[in-house]
Formats: C-alpha cells, sequence, structure tokens
C-alpha cells in the first residue's frame, strides 16, 4: 500500500504544485476566501465518489468520502485557505498579483496539499475503511477563528470524527522531514488592548500634566515578570502610540501585545493580573487604564495516543532518518479549537532548502517553500487517513 500510495503521489504531484502556484498567486484575507473555495469545491468536484458542501461558515469547504462500512468511523484531514496582509517581495513567476497580500504562512501549501491528498483517496476508495472528510477551512490568521466557526457549523459532526490531523509548513525544516510532538505543542493566542489615559498639555510645564507615555512605562515594567520562559508564558508588546508631538503631552496612550501560555488556569490567572497591574499602576502615578483582552486561541494539544501512532506510520512510510521529535512551540494556531473536541494530531512539514537559499521565514515578505515537500506530504497525510492501526 505504500508503494502504491508513493506512486500516485508521484502522479498527481505536478497537478498539485500547479494548484499551489494558482493559489499563492491569488491571495485572499480572513473571510475573503471566496475564489479559492470555488477553486477546492472545483477540484473536490471532479473525484468520483466525493461529496462536496460549500458555504461551510462562509467561505468554508467540506468534501466527505465514504469508502467500505462508512459508518464505522470517520477520520477528518483540516486545511485553513486565508492569506496575510503582507507586500510579497519574491521574483517568482506565480509571485501574488494582489498588492499588499501574500500566502507567507504557507497556507497555499495547506490547501493544495490536502487535495492532493483527497486525488490519491479518491483512487483508494476500494481500500479506505470508514469515511474520510475534508476539512477547508477560513480565517486561521484573524480572531473569529475559522475554525471555532467551522465547528458550530457543525462540521465536526454527521459524521463524526474518530481523530483529525492537520499540517502546518516549517522552513526551518529541510524538505523531506515532518516533525511530531505529543501533548501540549503550542500556546494559547490573546490580544491584549491597553487604554492609558492622563492629561495632556504643554511639555514644558510638567506641573500641569499627568504623562501617559510616563504610566505606560510604568505599566511595561511591572508587567515585565509575567513573562517567565520556564512555565512557559509570554507577555509581549509590539505597539506603543501615543499622538503627540516634541513639546506637546498627549492625553491618551494606546498599547497593543499578545499573551501566550500553555495552561489554561495559568491563562486565566494571567488576565486578571494584567487589569490589576495596569489599573493599579496607572491609578498610583494620578492617571487610569482601560484593559480590552481579546481572547484568542486556546493550547493546541495533540493526543498522546493519536500522535504516537501517526509518528511511527510516518517512520513506516518516510524512513526514521526523515521523522523529527519536535519541541513546543510559543506560535498559536486554531487548529487547537478541534484539539479540545476530537483526538488530533497537528504536526510540522519541513519545507526549507539552504542550499536552494530557501530560508525566510513564516510571515514574512519572501517566505517561500521547496515545492519537492508537497510529494512526500501528499503521501504521508494519505497513509494516515487510511488508518490502519
Amino acid at each position: 500500500m505504500i508503494e502504491r500510495i508513493k506512486n500516485l503521489s508521484e502522479k498527481y504531484f505536478p497537478r498539485v504544485i500547479e494548484l499551489r502556484r494558482q493559489i499563492h498567486a491569488n491571495p485572499e484575507l480572513s473571510w475573503e476566501e471566496y475564489e479559492t473555495s470555488k477553486l477546492v469545491a472545483a477540484e473536490l468536484n471532479k473525484l468520483p465518489g466525493m461529496l462536496v458542501t460549500t458555504g461551510v461558515a462562509k467561505t468554508g469547504v467540506v468534501g466527505i468520502l465514504k469508502g467500505n462500512n462508512p459508518e464505522s468511523k470517520c477520520i477528518a484531514l483540516r486545511a485553513d485557505m486565508d492569506a496575510l496582509p503582507i507586500a510579497e517581495q519574491n521574483a517568482l513567476e506565480y509571485c501574488s498579483k494582489k498588492e499588499g497580500k501574500m500566502h507567507a504562512c504557507g497556507h497555499d501549501v495547506h490547501t493544495s496539499n490536502l487535495l492532493g491528498v483527497a486525488m490519491i483517496l479518491s483512487e483508494l476508495k476500494s481500500e479506505i475503511e470508514g469515511t474520510v472528510k475534508f476539512i477547508f477551512q477560513p480565517s486561521e490568521e484573524k480572531i473569529p477563528s475559522g475554525a471555532e466557526a467551522m465547528i458550530n457549523a457543525g462540521v465536526l459532526e454527521n459524521p463524526k470524527p474518530a481523530k483529525i490531523f492537520g499540517l502546518h509548513v516549517s522552513p526551518e525544516l529541510e524538505a523531506g522531514l515532518v516533525g511530531f510532538h505529543g501533548g501540549r505543542f503550542m500556546a494559547s493566542s490573546d490580544e491584549i488592548y491597553l487604554t492609558v489615559i492622563g492629561k495632556g498639555g504643554h511639555a514644558a510645564q510638567p506641573q500641569n500634566v499627568i504623562n501617559p507615555l510616563l504610566i505606560a512605562v510604568e505599566i511595561l515594567l511591572a508587567l515585565k515578570p509575567l513573562t517567565d520562559l520556564n512555565v512557559p508564558t509570554v507577555l509581549a508588546f509590539g505597539k506603543i502610540e501615543g499622538k503627540g508631538a516634541t513639546n506637546v503631552i498627549p492625553d491618551k496612550v494606546e498599547l497593543a501585545g499578545t499573551l501566550r501560555c500553555f495552561d489554561e488556569r495559568l491563562r486565566a490567572e494571567r488576565h486578571e493580573k494584567i487589569k490589576a497591574i495596569c489599573e493599579s499602576v496607572a491609578q498610583q502615578q494620578g492617571g487610569s487604564c482601560k484593559v480590552n483582552i481579546l481572547k484568542g486561541y486556546p493550547v493546541l494539544v495533540n493526543n498522546e495516543v493519536v500522535t504516537s501512532s501517526a509518528q511511527k506510520s510516518a517512520v513506516a512510510f518516510m524512513g526514521k532518518e526523515h521523522v523529527i521529535e519536535m519541541p513546543i512551540r510559543m506560535g498559536s494556531e486554531d487548529f487547537a479549537y478541534y484539539t479540545h473536541q476530537i483526538p488530533a494530531c497537528f504536526y510540522r512539514l519541513g519545507v526549507g532548502n539552504a542550499k536552494k537559499g530557501i530560508t525566510s521565514g513564516i510571515h514574512t515578505p519572501t517566505f517561500n517553500i521547496d515545492e519537492d515537500a508537497l510529494k512526500a506530504s501528499i503521501g504521508l497525510m494519505s497513509w494516515l487517513a487510511l488508518d490502519r492501526s
């Protein structure tokens, strides 16, 4: 069976690359994936036996492929489709045609990969025990989460999957490698917005002002101990804006940051501490602070049994030298919502190639992949979906 899958991977690899390049050249932002979802639906509808539903959670697409004894079990596979508001700087023939938009996180890879898996499994329909559900979701990059919306729309029902698999590109890993980690794998993610209010005025008259910039500095220093990499938890601020001038103290300062945790209880505690510290420090300095915490994705928890089994299957399919153990990541992923509903495995796909100069990180304007990685990835996910454990 492994050889059959590898042969089918060779067969469909050129088409998968074509699809990846087409999607890459036409990126669409979160909740705007209209043309991408049309393309996905059109490709799925070409496959014998594939039942396709569109418009799930606005732009989501779901394909269902029934094998032998379709009611016996269901395996779900997920890909995300949205791009980022980044201007691409690559010199590629399939570079983004949309100004200020780019597939800088590899969702074009995820989507084309899952389409390739659908092509392979459609040919192996007689070998499938149960049902395979293909989930193409919108808005991984932006709150509100597309994964949460898809779940609320019933994507994990009728039929209910016994387990779900997903992958993410990793340019730090060489193409040809995949990485796994059982248990807590990726952090929760919350957006922190602070509005520090003081009293503006002339900079040369400090006795008449309450400088919100100084209050903001005191707040940042007071919040610094909430970052502890030993736990691990991170609270970081990337934006501070006070619209004053060289001789003008503004009335308010706005800050924006992120909180990353690996424990839901600690996450809730950090929310309370952030609010208490900000309000207390501002009050001590004669001002005030409004705290708005936009709760984002939960901790991504890979099921230990499912992940261990998938890792062993990867070794059988790719060879031990191509399968590695990944460390935890402070990054976040809305696939986490699925992991809190059903047993799940989210793994990493190596797409880098130092010899070819493909080393840029995700979310950068020069991000690119070694497309050879897709040949192994469509085969591996197909092998995992057959679920012979």
